[in-house]
């Protein structure tokens, strides 16, 4: 039977668990606290343990490594072939890359004389031969040869999994906090998230991939704790304090006392937003608020219908894209979003098309060797290369559509060319089913995501030409600040409250109102309390948040009066500093939490 992650880490340390406490800090991500054993999601190549061999064992380990090559090169082909079909030869060009470095007779040499002489197991000289190699590349003023120490250790870490029959991703067993150096969107798709009790990363800030997660999850976590992953050991128990950045490994009871008490409160202010899951979305002073629901599966949507959101704002289809592969079907596709619109009836469904790229990718991390691939290739940008990808996705979408109120959500839009292109592909998709005889819904209203600052400068041409628009704010703060969201040494710049991103809201919402075009809010400010107020007195009037934190985002909009809302709005928009607009709105966090 294969092992899985854990097995293979707890092997690779055999020397005994410590006793040893550690106080440990990092950014805080998803509030809450969490007391559980760790699962540290790490680096194969050096979880790998070394043992010895005897020589009649050297012929057996030998083909074992043979074995594992040939598997993974026939993968490599049949994942080149498949990139190549559906995005093109040069994506696919990666795997060609891996695959030449499993040809090099000299390589495999190398690694099959030391398994000789050296009398150890294959996948630990892999792991050191890859290392080292990795590193000397690293070491490389040339970018290129640089960029060749991922493929390096990428195939590396791919041939031992498979000698170990570990493939990755693999599951949790049990509940448990997962610790990683850095959390990946490829990292977690394929986790059982009913396991995953919170998240810590040594890298990575408050709006990367696992923070985000972990706020859908409404697990606690933590990221950029440094050197978290050498100090802390599979098994061993942490308390993670998602509200403070507190981390502490094998903490002393008295100290398990003090943070159970706190979870036990923390469970009873929860308790105590029972009454607004029935609650009407409304201000103190009666302005309705459309609050709707960020989800990325159908799970999600059946927890946004038991909290009565008044819809999905945003349906993140990535996920099912990155679980299923890119060659997911259309009738695979269709099955999905039609049991989403099912479970909203009447109510919208706005279905985003794959936003891929940035930090999120489908198969292997970064493929392209981007070096900086949130200004790549990602997003609308991929699915109007691809044509078939993206009508293949949008006959799903149209089909799904004679289920419930179904509309499509096209990210990443920067020009109304894009806009005109996109729409372009929807006619293409409706022919198509049009002439193979299939139903489908004719009129589905369209909609523009705004994350760019140049498209909130020609919101209003957007407005002209689209049904609806949503603020992404997490890519819009980036672009606009030139933050990398997912970079701890940056974090503290990555601020919502910032007044150049407050005014491009405000523009847009006020585009939005001149087309009488409805305009929401889906990024993570519109699940956080401190800003709702603030959004609200921009005027917008469509908040969509994760599930787990749409009780908290109902209670901080019914506790709010929109005239007072309006005149904070004005004083914050009047500040010259991020500062005096944090003062203002009383936040003394980066992020606002």
């Amino acid at each position: 039977m294969p092992k899985n992650r854990k097995q293979v880490a707890e092997n690779a340390r055999s020397d005994g668990a410590r006793a040893t406490a550690a106080a440990l800090r990092g950014i805080p991500a998803s509030p809450g606290v969490v007391i559980g054993p760790a699962f540290l999601f790490g680096d194969i190549l050096g979880e790998v343990e070394a043992k010895r061999i005897e020589p009649s064992e050297v012929e057996t380990e030998i083909a074992r490594l043979d074995d594992a090559v040939e598997l993974v090169k026939k993968e490599l082909t049949l994942d080149a072939e498949r990139i190549s079909s559906e995005l093109g030869d040069s994506e696919a060009g990666i795997f060609l890359v891996h695959a030449m470095i499993l040809e090099d007779v000299r390589f495999l040499d190398t690694i099959r004389d030391r398994i000789r002489t050296d009398l150890v197991n294959a996948e630990s000289v892999i792991a050191a031969e890859m290392t080292h190699m990795s590193s000397v590349l690293m070491a490389s003023d040339d970018s290129y040869l640089r960029d060749r120490s991922y493929d390096i250790t990428d195939i590396g870490k791919r041939v031992i999994e498979r000698m170990l029959g570990v493939w990755a991703h693999c599951p949790l067993t049990h509940p448990m906090i997962v610790v990683a150096n850095e959390l990946r969107a490829s990292d977690t798709v394929s986790m059982d998230r009913g396991r995953v009790l919170g998240f810590v990363t040594e890298h990575g800030g408050r709006e990367a991939h696992a923070a985000i997660l972990s706020r859908a999850l409404g697990v606690p976590a933590v990221v950029g704790v440094p050197s978290i992953t050498g100090l802390v050991r599979s098994g061993e128990l942490l308390i993670v304090d998602g509200s403070t950045g507190d981390v502490f490994v094998n903490p002393p009871p008295e100290m398990l006392a003090r943070y159970s008490t706190k979870r036990e409160e923390e469970a009873v202010a929860w308790a105590a937003l029972a009454p607004f899951v029935e609650k009407p979305t409304s201000t103190s002073d009666g302005v309705c608020v459309k609050l709707m629901a960020n989800i990325s599966s159908v799970e999600e949507a059946r927890d946004a219908a038991a909290v009565n959101v008044d819809g999905i704002g945003l349906f993140r289809t990535e996920m099912l894209f990155m679980a299923e592969g890119l060659g997911i079907s259309e009738d695979e596709q269709y099955e999905v979003y039609r049991s989403v619109a099912e479970i909203m009836g009447t109510r919208p469904v706005t279905i985003r098309t794959l936003d891929i790229g940035g930090d999120k990718f489908v198969g292997s991390e970064n493929p392209l060797q981007e070096h900086n691939p949130h200004l790549g290739y990602r997003s609308i940008r991929i699915s109007l290369d691809n044509p078939e990808l993206f009508t293949r996705q949008m006959r799903a979408i149209l089909r799904a559509g004679l289920h419930g109120n179904v509309r499509v959500l096209w990210p990443m839009i920067s020009c109304v060319d894009e806009l005109r292109a996109a729409k372009t592909c929807l006619e293409d998709a409706k022919r198509a089913l049009r002439e193979g005889g299939v139903e489908f819904l004719e009129d589905v209203p369209i909609g523009a995501m705004i994350e760019i600052p140049s498209a909130v400068m020609v919101a209003d041409r957007l407005a002209a030409e689209s049904d609806f628009m949503s603020i992404g704010t997490n890519d819009l703060i980036q672009y606009t600040l030139a933050v990398d969201r997912g970079n701890v040494q940056v974090d503290h710049l990555y601020r919502p409250h910032d007044p150049a991103v407050l005014a491009l809201i405000r523009r847009t919402v006020e585009s939005g109102l001149a087309a009488d075009v409805p305009v929401a809010v889906c990024g993570e400010m519109a699940g956080t309390v401190s800003y709702i107020p603030l959004l609200l007195g921009l005027g917008v009037r469509e908040l969509s948040a994760t599930p787990s934190r749409i009780l908290l985002a109902r209670r901080s909009v019914c506790e709010t009066d929109s005239r007072e809302a309006g005149e904070l709005a004005e004083r914050v928009m009047s500040a010259a500093t991020v500062a005096e607009a944090g003062e203002i709105l009383g936040i003394s966090s980066p992020s606002g939490r």
